[in-house]
């Protein structure tokens, strides 16, 4: 089924009514900066196959928000896309919010403002944990228990951000939000039990949090009364 008999032509004449030219190409532009490209690329003078999939990943995501059922879910395919790109993913959020934003009109804007905001923590919640991973690398070098209670924790950071994203895409599979989630908690037991073992005299919450952690592993209920 091709396009233009899946999409209603009003949903077409709402994008055009809606499209701004100038966000569009700030995000283009910032978007070649961040794939190492000159500004030609933006011009169609220079044809760079990662660029375009994302731009039309924006086009799409901005027909979803005109109504077009065709494109469901691209805003989340968008976030994916952003949150792989690391350092530039703040600003290419930011623009790309931008230009969404222009999109939100209409009876029920909140709607369209909830979709951009989903594909905005999507985008954000990949980038931080991939800055997570890579502060692991030079974590894991800290000697003591006042290194190995920080990685276990930034570790745990990493993987309940992973646990938060597989709901934000909807994920399907309990079992490995389950997974990623229990390793979240694992991985705080690991940094308490680094102190409780490193430290001749552990902070008496550290210790309390130590238990009840552990208790959350064992399937028991923690003795809170201590």
């Amino acid at each position: 089924m091709s396009q233009t008999t899946t999409i209603p032509q009003v949903v077409f004449a709402r994008y055009h009514a809606c499209y701004n030219n100038n966000t569009y190409r700030a995000f283009s532009l910032a978007l070649a900066t961040a794939l190492g490209l000159d500004e030609r690329v933006t011009r169609a003078e220079v044809n760079d196959e990662h660029h375009n999939q994302i731009m039309n990943l924006l086009i799409n995501a901005s027909m979803e928000l005109s109504g077009a059922e065709f494109y469901a879910g691209v805003g989340k395919r968008l976030g994916n896309a952003l949150g792989a790109l690391d350092d530039h993913t703040p600003a290419l959020v930011k623009h790309a919010v931008d230009h969404l934003d222009h999109f939100a009109t209409g009876e029920r804007p909140w709607e369209a403002r909830e979709k951009i905001a989903h594909m905005a923590t999507l985008a954000l919640a990949e980038s931080a944990r991939r800055a997570l991973v890579r502060t692991l690398d030079h974590a894991a070098l800290l000697p003591g228990w006042r290194g190995t209670a920080p990685y276990y924790w930034l570790l745990a950071c990493a993987q309940i951000i992973q646990s938060a994203e597989i709901v934000l895409r909807e994920d399907p599979s309990a079992s490995y939000l389950v997974e990623k989630f229990g390793k979240g908690v694992e991985m705080l037991a690991h940094g308490t039990g680094e102190i409780m073992r490193g430290n001749d005299n552990p902070p008496p919450a550290i210790r309390r949090f130590h238990e009840q952690l552990v208790a959350a592993q064992d399937g028991r209920h923690p003795d809170v009364s201590k």
